[in-house]
């Protein structure tokens, strides 16, 4: 009988091993992909639920926010697990594939350590200071929840800064759209919780003390009137005096710009470009200390100012416009003044820019008009008029349009103001963004600036290699009085010999951004000459225009940022009585180089 032999046993191994090899690869392959699908549902639910939290953690919703975070855990746990293990490192090495799966990996770590260690004590700060609690009773705001809670959402706020660190520094480049874009979207949104819990923290921080927890504090508000522009608004044609005590917010007292005017030397050493872009009044009339678009320079000039001619010591200044007072009033409801006048959110603008110097002949009762004005606008806040969370709305948009600003005279409270839409700084970078400035400064004398509409736009249009950008800057003034301009009372149109009555000057200031340079500017389609001038490190572009009625100004300006200032690109102007709002471009870096 012959016999079969079987085959080799080393070839059988051979191709036992390979067919328990290609069902393992089949099998990892299938696992693979059933986990990657279930990692890329659970963050996508975990992006949604992350948005969903920050809006209830806003509203104060306290419960709905608990549940919300147990969604977010659970989520962002199962995408950690799901994208952990061996295979999923092996296949994070294979070229091609392996960016997109270390960055998948990347995401989900980040948004399980946002779960775990960030989201949970904002929602249990929220649960302990509801917002209804910050509204003033009885004039006063309690601000000892706020306190007690201050040291836990700093520490939330570090770590949420630390899963955004985590999340920039997943690169995109090279990814496949499927993953890049939601890593993209991820980053926006949680550069939006960053910046949440970074105010928060701040005014956990700053609102106790600077409301007079730990003693009274005194500060100025400077009314700034955009019917005569300044850099950062208009003259101080107010200024009034604040004690905090305890959560308490009084008015002691208040003055006309024009009672603090006329020193004869400066309060303050000016520096020399200074000298030569805004002259000596900028520190010898409190109406002229926003000459510069630095707040915390016109802030230490105007404190300066009124203690060496009032006296006192001061701990802060403060400046706002009718424009914030007209948000205000939107959350406050109308407000009446003492002699009946209604004034309102649609109506303040106008009365304290433009109908009280048609009605009120009298500049030392127009300049009183004002004062009182803005001083009843800060009773009705202080004493809990209203909506109290609209009123904090309406804070904050005023701060973000450059309409209330905000300086202390503590050192470390002035350094976790910096960097804020409240600090009003003279900045030409802020991070990797580069930010361009347009002020107008009135040199007519007048308040004809009430008439003067303005609009402007930014575009970054190219990236260079080293991470700069071409930028383009257009803007457009129009000057239109009544037609019977002349026929306006005189204090309105100013001293004659100025200008001829009726017409309007301005300075107009283009700031470069930090180490950046202006290749051209043009006004109605010519280039023109300009004074330059270095302030405080960044290079100035000075012109002067003379309005006549109806007249219109178009500027163009192109422009190179620095260095590295791959973001976006920022705009910040004049806010005006009703138009010049700030502005930003996207940038054509993408993510950065």
């Amino acid at each position: 009988m012959t016999m079969v032999r079987n085959a080799h046993p080393h070839r059988r191994a051979v191709w036992l091993t390979a067919i328990g090899l290609a069902f393992v690869l089949g099998a990892s392959v299938a696992w693979l992909g059933w986990s990657a699908m279930e990692a890329r549902d659970a963050l996508l639910a975990a992006r949604n639920e992350v948005g969903q939290l920050q809006e209830q953690a806003r509203l104060g919703d306290v419960e709905a926010a608990r549940a919300t975070l147990a969604d977010v855990q659970r989520h962002a746990s199962v995408a950690r697990e799901r994208t952990s293990g061996p295979l999923w490192a092996l296949v994070g090495a294979v070229p091609e594939v392996g960016p997109n799966v270390r960055a998948v990996r990347a995401v989900a770590e980040a948004i399980d350590e946002l779960a775990k260690h960030a989201l949970p004590p904002l929602v249990e700060a929220t649960a302990l200071v509801d917002p209804a609690a910050l509204a003033p009773v009885d004039g006063r705001i309690d601000v000892a929840p706020l306190a007690a809670v201050a040291t836990q959402i700093a520490a939330a706020d570090t770590a949420v800064r630390a899963s955004l660190q985590r999340m920039e520094d997943v690169p995109t480049d090279g990814l496949m759209d499927m993953v890049a874009e939601p890593v993209v979207q991820l980053r926006g949104q949680l550069a939006e919780v960053s910046a949440d819990t970074a105010t928060a923290s701040r005014a956990a921080a700053l609102l106790p003390p600077m409301l007079g927890a730990d003693g009274p504090r005194e500060y100025l508000v400077l009314v700034q009137n955009n019917a005569e522009p300044r850099a950062t608004g208009g003259i101080a044609g107010a200024v009034l005096l604040l004690r905090a005590e305890d959560g308490r917010i009084e008015v002691l007292e208040q003055r006309r710009g024009g009672e603090l005017a006329g020193l004869p030397e400066p309060v303050v050493m000016l520096s020399e470009a200074e000298q030569g872009l805004f002259g000596p009044l900028l520190a010898t009339d409190m109406r002229d200390v926003n000459f510069t678009p630095d707040f915390p320079r016109s802030a230490q000039i105007a404190r300066a100012v009124w203690e060496g001619q009032v006296g006192g010591a001061i701990d802060g200044v403060m400046s706002v416009d009718p424009g914030a007072l007209s948000l205000v009033l939107g959350a406050t409801g109308p407000v009446r003044l003492p002699d009946g006048t209604a004034l309102t959110s649609d109506n303040v603008a106008a009365v304290l820019l433009n109908e009280v110097y048609l009605e009120i002949e009298d500049p030392v009762q127009q300049d009183e008009f004002f004062a009182s004005t803005a001083a009843t606008v800060f009773s009705a806040v202080a004493g809990g008029q209203g909506d109290s969370a609209g009123v904090v709305d309406a804070l904050a948009e005023a701060a973000r349009q450059g309409r209330l600003m905000v300086w202390s005279a503590d050192e470390d409270e002035q350094a976790r103001l910096s960097g804020t839409v409240l600090s009003g700084e003279l900045r030409g970078r802020v991070a990797d963004e580069a930010v361009v400035g347009l002020y107008l400064n009135d040199g007519t004398q007048a308040k004809v600036g009430y008439y003067l509409q303005a609009d402007a736009t930014i575009e970054a249009t190219e990236c260079l290699a080293d991470g700069s950008q071409r930028v383009r800057v257009n803007a457009e003034f129009t000057y239109t009085p009544p037609q019977n301009v002349l026929d306006l009372p005189e204090y309105l149109l100013g001293l004659d010999g100025i200008v001829p009555l009726g017409d309007f000057r301005t300075n107009v200031l283009m700031y470069v951004p930090a180490n950046g340079f202006l290749a051209d500017l043009r006004v109605n389609g010519e280039s023109v000459p300009v004074y330059a001038q270095v302030h405080d490190g960044l290079t100035v572009a000075a012109l002067t225009w003379t309005f006549t009625p109806g007249q219109t100004y178009t500027l163009q300006a192109d422009l190179t940022t620095g260095t590295g200032q791959s973001g976006a690109v920022r705009l910040r102007t004049t806010p005006l009585a009703g138009s010049f709002h700030h502005v930003t471009s996207v940038s054509m870096c993408g993510d950065g180089v």
